[in-house]
Order: C-alpha cells, then structure tokens, then sequence
C-alpha cells in the first residue's frame, strides 16, 4: 500500500508487535487481582527519492486491541499521512531562527505537554522537592481555559489499563483545570503521604510499573490538553510571523525544571496571519511551565495521536498516550536558520 502510493516512494520498512499480556497482582490486603493487556503496535517508514535528493519519515499506529484492529481504512489512513509527511519535506526549508510564537498541532504535538508538563505533576517529584510544581497546588499555572487531564481507562489507547500496578481501578485525574493545578498523580506511598483517600479523585490508578522486577512509582497513561474557546483558523490569523510544529521525532526534558528541547521534523511557516511555506529539521528551545503560561489560545480540534508512545521514567518504560487540540504558545525560541 506503501509503496503504490507515490512512485517517489524508494523502500518501506513495516515493524508489527502484537502482545497478549496477563499480569497477577497480589496486594497487602489479601486480594488476588488479574489483569489482561493486549496491544499492537505498527511501525511504517518510508523513503523517497526524487533525483539526488532523498527524504524519510516514519509514524506509528497503536492499540490495546488486536490486529482485527487494523482495518483497510485505518491502515490507508496511515499510510496517507506519512507518505505526505514524507513527500513534502522536499520542498520544506528551515525557518529563521529566533523568539517567535509556535502554534503547536493538535494530536502528536502532546509529547511536549507530556515530557515537559506531566512529568512534574507526579507526585514522586512533587515530594521530593524537585518538580518545579511542588508548592502550586491551588495556584493558577495557565489560561482560565487551559484544562490538562490524564485519563487511563479511555477504550484502546496504549496508556488504558482496567487497573494500575497496585490493583487500583484507573479514571480521570483533572491535572489543570480552568487553569488552576488541581492535583498530581500518585501511587499509594505518593497518596499516604499527603493524607489523600486512596479512593477519592486524587488516586485513580497512577502507580504503575515496567514488570514485577521494578519498583511502583506514579506514572502517567493517556495525558491530554482539553478543548478550548477558539478555532485553528484564529489561532493561524493571530500569528504574525511564527511556525506550527506538526510532527516531532526526539527532544531531552529536565524533568525537575522542565527545560526541553524538542526536535520537529515537520512544521508550517506562518506569515502574515496565513501558511507561507513547509519547513523541516527546527528545534524548539524552552521551559514547560513557562510554555504553560504562555498558551494564549486553545483550539476547539483536539485529537488523540494514534501512535506507539514508550515513556521513560527511572529506568522502566511503559505504554502512554497522548493527545491535544491545537495551541498557541505566544513566544518560544525556535532554532532554524539566522537570515
């Protein structure tokens, strides 16, 4: 399918992991709990040639499901999007490089909400003292209109568990809302700690665990940024010269400060309140908190990003998934080219 879709298309390379996990959870109070955890996991990258010049890109399609989940029209739908990441990077360029507002995508743009963000609303750092989020419980860190979430019992997205590593039924913990921290994420020690009920909103189900070999720490599962009152073609006219970030390949967090940088491997010029041009190979250079407060509007087109996403945290990696509508972030540094 690949390879009929453009006769640019030069090789494609196809991984597919498909794994039907049971895992017993046997707690300090007595109860023998059993857990199923399918998942599926589709790799695609394609290259292409057009004369001298070649140009690749990859994406990943995931599921706490089987492989009746990809269908035809599932299948056609990645495929569609990275061949066209793939084939406009040969008319991309690199942006100019400076302090500009950056309009980050709805859907994959998330992981810089996740790395940058998440990580200091767990509460493991929040307790030691070395998020930067340990004392802004009740404090204002965005927008009114900024509503951050992480829900781990959404249907068939990877971060989804029935229930954590402890045995405890996952839901929805409201991080921001309306702008305001509402609360971290936990694990049992986390939430003995600071007198919350194991029960109640503050702990559903965030204690999680790469297997029985690691220790349980907080840890996110679906992460996401809500909707909010504007539409991506106000966010586009607000901006007079700046880039949207659309597709991201790497990036390095401080986990305790929340300085990142991220690498975008695709992206739009936006000139004049309109999209002038594709670019390619940007970084973007910031701090997550700062870039929380600088969110200036919030769109109303939140997507879940489809694909395969592994977090690090300790030395154990897990499932996770994200998602966000589109956002403007009012000045970030952006690292293209000085013209």
């Amino acid at each position: 399918m690949a390879r009929a879709a453009d006769p640019a298309i030069d090789k494609v390379t196809v991984q597919l992991t498909d794994t039907d996990e049971r895992v017993l959870i046997a707690t300090l109070d007595g109860r023998l709990l059993v857990d199923r955890r399918p998942s599926v996991l589709l790799g695609l990258m394609v290259t292409a040639k057009r004369g001298a010049q070649t140009q690749s890109n990859l994406g990943s399609l995931g599921a706490r499901d089987g492989l009746t989940f990809y269908t035809n029209q599932r299948l056609k739908a990645q495929v569609d999007e990275v061949v066209a990441r793939t084939l406009v990077l040969f008319d991309a360029k690199r942006p100019p490089a400076g302090e500009m507002p950056v309009m980050l995508a709805a859907g994959a743009s998330s992981v810089l909400l996740h790395e940058a963000i998440g990580h200091g609303m767990e509460a493991d750092f929040n307790r030691i003292g070395t998020s930067i989020y340990s004392d802004m419980i009740g404090k204002p860190v965005a927008a009114p209109f900024v509503n951050v979430v992480d829900q781990g019992n959404l249907p068939h997205e990877l971060g989804t568990l029935n229930m954590d590593d402890e045995g405890n039924a996952t839901g929805r913990a409201a991080l921001v809302e309306q702008g305001i921290l509402k609360s971290c994420l936990h694990d049992t020690i986390s939430a003995r700690h600071y007198g919350l009920d194991r029960d109640g909103l503050a702990h559903v189900g965030s204690g999680r665990r790469e297997s029985y070999r690691f220790p349980i720490m907080p840890r996110m599962t679906t992460t996401f940024m809500e909707n909010g009152p504007h539409t991506r073609e106000e966010i586009v006219a607000a901006i007079d010269r700046g880039i949207i970030a659309e597709s991201f390949t790497g990036g390095q967090v401080a986990i305790g400060a929340g300085d990142f940088t991220f690498y975008v491997k695709n992206g739009w010029l936006v000139e004049g309140g309109k999209i002038t041009a594709p670019i390619k190979d940007v970084n973007l250079i910031g701090n997550g908190p700062e870039a929380l407060k600088r969110i200036t509007m919030v769109a109303n087109d939140f997507k879940l990003d489809p694909g395969g996403w592994t977090c690090g945290k300790g030395g154990q990696n897990v499932p996770v998934s994200i998602g966000m509508p589109s956002a403007l972030v009012s000045r970030m540094t952006v690292g293209g080219e000085n013209v």
